[in-house]
């Protein structure tokens, strides 16, 4: 079983945030598959660069697609963002200094999916409206 699922409370309203989201959730998953099943240095390595890629990324689309619309909550939504980075990368840092993979990938885990579904189904749910069917 998956360490998150998607679920379709968790839809923004727009398929290309969506599709990041669940992109983001599928790398979760496999960060902790990984740790479950096979904590080696290399491959968590090659996962933590994947997640910071793909994160940054998503960002970017996301703020962008914000700005366009004109979100009045856009700068704060950015903080936030840079908050994940900066903890994600405390956590890639802390990794590639020798910590034990074990507690630190559990840690980093749990992290994250709090993180993930507190700022989809609560901050991003926000900007929802935003991308809503006009009558």
């Amino acid at each position: 079983m998956a360490f998150i699922q998607w679920d379709k409370s968790f839809s923004v309203g727009t398929t290309a945030l969506d599709a990041d989201h669940r992109r983001l959730l599928e790398i979760l998953n496999r960060i902790y598959d990984a740790w479950k099943n096979d904590p080696s240095k290399v491959e968590l390595d090659r996962l933590f660069d994947e997640l910071l890629d793909y994160t940054d990324g998503h960002f970017n689309r996301e703020e962008s697609k914000l700005a366009a619309r004109d979100y009045a909550g856009l700068a704060g939504h950015q903080a936030q963002h840079e908050r994940l980075r900066e903890t994600v990368l405390a956590f890639r840092t802390r990794h590639l200094a020798g910590n034990t993979p074990d507690a630190l990938t559990e840690d980093m885990a749990k992290f994250l999916k709090s993180w993930l579904m507190d700022h989809i189904l609560v901050e991003d749910m926000k900007y929802k409206p935003l991308f809503a069917p006009q009558p």
